[in-house]
This record gives C-alpha cells, structure tokens and sequence, in this order.
C-alpha cells in the first residue's frame, strides 16, 4: 500500500483521531516497513522501534500499540504473537496496578 492511502487510512481511524502529525508519520512508517520484513525480523523489529520512541521522548497509547501490533501479527509465528499477547497482558496488568495506587 502506498504512503498517502496508508496516511488517510491512519489518519481517518477513530482510535487516532488526537494523534500528532509526527507521531502519525513515525506510526506510517513503521507500519510501511513492518509490512516488508521477514516473519523472524518481526519481534526485534517491534522491540526496537519501542526503544526508538522511547529514546525520542514518544510513547504509544494501547490504540496506537495495537494498529502497530495488528499489522505485525499478520506474519508472525503463532509463538511470537503469544509472546506478544503475554507481554501486553502484563503492561496492562502493571498499568491497572500503578492507577490504583
């Protein structure tokens, strides 16, 4: 898919419907790019673009996560989209336990 119809499609998602334009940009990006790899690039790729955001001050809200994660689980092992679910099990189970403190 080209860039200006994955823009409008993004762009057009109600789950991202307050995202900024960078963060937009960097979530096309990254889609665009995970939909070229292999399925063994797909768990260092999704670890490193998290460390990427992160050294860039960004962050992504479970919306964003989950267009980015949709995207990559489409080639992924079934045991790499368990370790994906597992992991995003826990961040939410941490995430629970921090607000009601």
């Amino acid at each position: 898919m080209e860039k200006d119809s994955r823009y409008e499609e993004l762009k057009n998602n109600p789950a991202l419907k307050d995202i900024s334009e960078a963060k937009l940009e960097l979530l096309i990006s990254l889609v665009t790019k995970a939909e070229t790899l292999k399925q063994n690039e797909l768990m260092p790729f999704f670890l490193s673009i998290t460390k990427q955001a992160s050294d860039k001050g960004m962050s992504f809200n479970d919306a964003e996560t989950e267009i980015i994660l949709n995207v990559l689980k489409k080639k992924m092992s079934p045991a790499d989209i368990k370790k994906i679910d597992m992991i995003r099990n826990l961040s939410r189970m941490i995430s629970l336990k921090a607000s009601k403190k």
